[in-house]
């Protein structure tokens, strides 16, 4: 169901500060992607970011205003991707802005071939689990000490189906 407003689009390089100050607010200090890391990410061979921003009028006049309310990044090879991350500020939670995100990420990965997808996520994190859950990810390996000491992840993963439109 679309919502007014939300356009899904590639990323841009002008979204990287956004995008960056995004990752921090949404995750804790030991998980977040610092810039050097982040940005090798969004340059590596095989990533690909999807971008949601939300349009409307700006109240001062007839300016466009755009937020950007997520982001998802993956990484890929020939046969997998890998979500990096999947970011949604937190007022724009539970409006399916993550479900969206994660649909046009896994349609692009089968556009090109690709057969599963796989991330890791907190063990703690209850919200995230159950949304991945609710998109076919399995839990196939939990991962201890992934985010540092003690803070253990789930590796979750997904078949990919190819479906024509």
């Amino acid at each position: 169901m679309p919502i007014p407003g939300l356009i899904l689009r590639p990323y841009q390089p002008s979204d990287f500060d956004a995008l960056l100050a995004m990752d921090q607010v949404c995750f804790p200090k030991t998980i977040a992607y610092g810039p050097r890391e982040m940005k090798s990410y969004l340059q590596s061979v095989g990533s690909h970011c999807i971008v949601a921003e939300f349009t409307g009028m700006a109240f001062a006049g007839p300016e466009i205003s755009r937020t950007i309310a997520g982001f998802i990044l993956t990484e890929s090879d020939a046969e997998f991707a890998h979500v990096i991350t999947l970011d949604v500020l937190e007022s724009y939670r539970r409006q399916s802005v993550g479900s969206l995100l994660l649909e046009a990420a896994e349609r692009e990965a089968t556009s090109r071939g690709i057969t599963g997808m796989y991330l890791e996520t907190a063990t703690t994190n209850k919200a995230a689990i159950a949304l991945w859950k609710k998109h076919g990810y399995v839990e196939t390996a939990t991962i201890e000490n992934y985010y540092g000491r003690g803070q253990n992840a789930f590796e979750m993963r997904k078949q990919l189906e190819w479906k024509s439109k």
